[in-house]
């Protein structure tokens, strides 16, 4: 009988193909050509991952991991609730930054893929929602917003960082957050233990 796979060896190969990728890109990656990058062989890279789809699939998962453990250790951090115009402030410095620009590019190659082959790639179109509605959860924004907030909050991100991807336009594009997290100051405001609300019209 086979063994199972070892998940510390798994781990170990799929951080590695993460640090690879975002050097790299994803382009036409083979197993072959990253295999011998990680100093494995391709046998071993489908005995732990499945394919080359299932692989890039954990490639995006663990850079997910590695951006979801960042973003809470920042809400974390404050004395104060965080808020959601904060966040977007903060999330704009960071992903902006040129080191973070490998991330990016990385994220919208994978997208591409998912968009080619959905089938091949399930979820990756899927959860960014995901990852907006607990963001907006952690700043505090009520239920009932969760989903139209989230979806909003995605597509202009995602947008906003496209652009900055095409164009390097770092001020003009960052001049554009300003405006989306101005949007949202002036939609809510912070109430008791740090839950956001929509302002009252006047």
């Amino acid at each position: 009988m086979a063994r199972p796979p070892d998940p510390g060896i798994r781990e170990r190969l799929r951080n590695q193909a993460v640090d690879y990728v975002l050097s790299y890109g994803v382009g036409d990656l083979a197993l072959r050509p990253l295999a011998k990058a990680l100093k494995t062989n391709a046998r071993m890279l489908v005995y732990h991952f499945g394919s080359r789809e299932g692989l890039m699939r954990e490639i995006l998962a663990g850079l997910r991991e590695r951006g979801d453990a960042h973003i809470q250790a920042w809400f974390e951090a404050g004395k104060n609730p965080r808020t959601l115009s904060e966040f977007l402030r903060w999330y704009w410095q960071w992903m902006s930054a040129p080191r973070a620009r490998p991330a990016v590019r990385l994220i919208f190659e994978l997208y591409a893929l998912a968009l080619r082959n959905p089938r091949d790639y399930p979820g990756i179109l899927e959860a960014p929602l995901a990852h907006w509605q607990s963001v907006t959860k952690k700043a505090g924004l009520r239920s009932e917003f969760e989903a139209a907030e989230a979806t909003l909050l995605l597509a202009a991100t995602r947008g906003l960082l496209l652009d900055l991807c095409a164009t390097g336009n770092r001020a003009r594009v960052g001049r554009a957050m300003q405006l989306l997290a101005q949007f949202v100051d002036s939609r809510y405001e912070q109430g008791p233990g740090g839950t956001a609300k929509r302002k009252a019209k006047r």
